[in-house]
């Protein structure tokens, strides 16, 4: 049986004011016509949230890429309905996924990504060198500041081809305060196809390198694809 109450709940949600507070009447109203206007008010709610993760969706830019389960061993598998929960992001915790071209690493990371969207999460996906592209441009560039000030709104960033192709020392400094700034009240998704270990060799600024490594592994989960 349909009640009022909820019939106001509903109206507070679009905000329809009126029949929120009961300016509009609806007590004389037969059953009938409270369940049917029940029905048609939780279908906006529903088409409205449904166009906010569309929306969501885009500005966050996530690959749409399909993740397959079924290729990976019980495992991992595991793991990932875990991190499917969600209760890493709300710990702003990080995940670092590591794993050779080709298997799956970007996939996984758009799969948890659309899960938080579709959760009422706002998401950022950049490869590394648009992120930094982004840091660099901040600015000068009105649509790159409007891009890093989603960042800041984001409650997850995704960060994918890191240490793809090595990572020049002047582009180390800006990328390891610009992760300090973004590091310790959202989650990130480091994308890698090398092993953390070696991310050190591959910096000129070792030091910075490791500083780095151990900050954003402080509070993280590692997951290695094969």
């Amino acid at each position: 049986m349909t009640s009022i109450t909820e019939i106001q709940e509903l109206a507070r949600t679009l905000n329809l004011q009126n029949i929120a507070k009961g300016v509009i009447d609806l007590s004389n109203d037969k059953e009938s016509n409270l369940a049917y206007l029940k029905e048609i008010l939780q279908k906006e709610v529903d088409k409205r949230e449904e166009f906010a993760v569309l929306r969501r969706e885009k500005a966050g830019r996530l690959p749409k890429k399909e993740f397959v389960k079924t290729s990976i061993n019980s495992g991992i598998a595991w793991h990932i309905e875990r991190l499917e929960e969600l209760e890493w992001i709300e710990k702003d915790q990080n995940l670092i996924v590591i794993g050779k071209c080709g298997c799956g690493k970007t996939s996984l990371a758009a799969h948890l990504g659309r899960i938080a969207l579709e959760a009422g999460i706002k998401v950022s996906y950049n490869s590394y060198e648009d992120f930094l592209y982004t840091i660099d441009n901040k600015a000068t560039s009105e649509k790159q500041r409007r891009r890093f000030r989603y960042f800041t709104q984001s409650s997850l960033i995704v960060i994918d081809d890191m240490m793809y192709a090595g990572i020049r020392e002047e582009d180390l400094v800006k990328f390891y305060h610009s992760i300090m700034l973004l590091n310790e009240t959202r989650s990130i998704i480091f994308i890698t196809n090398r092993e953390l270990s070696s991310w050190v060799d591959a910096a000129g600024d070792k030091h910075l390198m490791q500083t780095l490594i151990d900050r954003i592994t402080a509070n993280s989960q590692i997951i290695r694809l094969n």
